[in-house]
């Protein structure tokens, strides 16, 4: 999965600290009518999460996913781009 590991942001999580994230992708799902992230942290690339991408006028910031059909939803995406990963790698 490293190799494929390109897309990198920093964030900066509730305590200030700041991230280095890799984003595996962003969906957005007109049936929820929200954009969701699927990411890992780069000092531990085996673990993937997701979490709700929100735009503000000047920001972006990071929310946990709470309803359960959105997390059966992100589950089989988390799949979908674990299995594209593992093609490629």
């Amino acid at each position: 999965m490293e190799d494929y590991l390109e897309n990198k942001l920093i964030i900066t999580a509730e305590d200030g600290n700041r991230v280095e994230i890799n984003v595996l992708d962003i969906i957005d799902s007109y049936t929820y009518n929200k954009t969701f992230m699927i990411y890992t942290f780069t000092n531990e690339n085996k673990s993937v999460f997701a979490s709700v991408l929100n735009e503000g006028s000047s920001s972006y910031s990071l929310d946990t996913i709470t309803d359960q059909d959105e997390i059966n939803y992100i589950n089989a995406e988390i799949n979908r781009v674990c299995s594209e990963l593992a093609e490629i790698n």
